[in-house]
């Protein structure tokens, strides 16, 4: 907008200096006025009137073709608003999905930090009932399961229990060893 302002104020400028030259330099007087409206016009003055009217013309050029750049001015900055507006609109869809997503994960860290209390409270049950058992019949059991399960489960029984009960596994090295790499030792 600012730009337009310039733009304005140079060309009202411009032909003020053009006006100026003009009546200062003696070319636009009473005579050539009337000259131009159609009266008779001495011959030596007419070379002076055709490059008035030149200039006339040239200006007049100058003047459409400002005329022109501003409109392609204002239509470029109706073209920036509206982008600008698509972008600002944009940006809050984004921002909301965001936001979205952010509840979303937070929901789902909550429902793994519950999956992984219920789990652990399902190792600690079944510590209990492995401590509670025959050291022989724990033993023989846990010997069946999976490494890893063997040794979660193992891990949360009580140490003065766990003893006995690894002694009477068949893979009494390979639990010892995982419990070991599991508690960082």
């Amino acid at each position: 907008m600012k730009l337009l302002l310039y733009i304005g104020i140079a060309l009202v400028a411009f032909c003020g200096v053009v006006a100026g030259t003009l009546y200062f330099g003696g070319a636009l007087n009473k005579e050539t006025l009337d000259s131009l409206k159609g009266s008779d016009v001495p011959p030596g003055e007419q070379n002076d009137i055709e490059t008035v009217s030149e200039e006339s013309r040239q200006l007049t050029a100058l003047a459409t073709a400002l005329n022109d750049k501003e409109n392609q001015l204002a239509q470029r900055e109706e073209d920036i608003a509206k982008e600008e507006k698509r972008l600002d609109q944009e940006r809050k869809e984004f921002e909301n999905f965001r936001k979205e997503i952010d509840a979303l994960l937070k929901r789902m860290g909550e429902q793994v930090d519950i999956l992984d209390a219920e789990k652990e409270k399902e190792l600690l049950d079944l510590a209990k009932t492995y401590e509670g058992m025959d050291e022989k019949k724990a033993g023989e059991i846990l010997s069946k399961m999976p490494l890893d399960y063997a040794v979660s489960i193992l891990k949360r029984v009580n140490t003065r229990k766990r003893g006995p009960i690894v002694q009477e596994m068949e893979n009494a090295g390979a639990i010892s060893e995982a419990i070991l790499k599991e508690s960082g030792d």
